[in-house]
């Protein structure tokens, strides 16, 4: 068998991109800081107003939550007359979304609109959110068996 020379090889570059992988608490935190500065602007003191959200798409392929969004939401419109300062209470809510459309979702604060504010801006939220995610991990698990 003849030996292989070097100058017989086909060299291969790779050109392109590289993806840098972000740590998933340095993501949270964009999507905290993106979803406190719209809330600002979009989430009225008083009455109804759109829901406001910011996305995050799964960068690790083994994990089983998709997406996660954080939002702030209106109350329902089925508490208005039951919930006292109904017009001026919000939702702030984390949702995961799962590999087979699976939903999973938790109530993170209910407040005023400075109440959520100032719930965006805690220090340990970012934790809450990483252990809320490994929770919606563990129901998607289970859902699969």
């Amino acid at each position: 068998m003849e030996p292989i020379k070097p100058s017989k090889l086909n060299k291969i570059t790779q050109t392109g991109a590289k993806i840098k992988m972000e740590k998933f608490e340095d993501r949270l935190a964009k999507m905290i800081g993106a979803l406190k500065n719209r809330a600002e602007r979009e989430v009225c003191e008083y009455g109804s107003f759109k829901t406001v959200k910011e996305n995050l798409k799964a960068q690790k392929p083994e994990s089983l939550v998709r997406e996660l969004t954080l939002q702030i939401t209106p109350l329902p419109k089925e508490l208005k007359g039951e919930v006292e300062n109904f017009e001026k209470l919000r939702y702030l809510e984390l949702v995961g979304e799962g590999p087979q459309g699976q939903i999973s979702s938790v109530i993170l604060k209910r407040g005023t609109k400075d109440d959520i504010l100032k719930k965006l801006s805690e220090d340990d939220l970012i934790s809450k959110l990483r252990e809320k995610t490994d929770d919606f991990n563990i129901s998607f698990r289970e859902d699969r068996y």
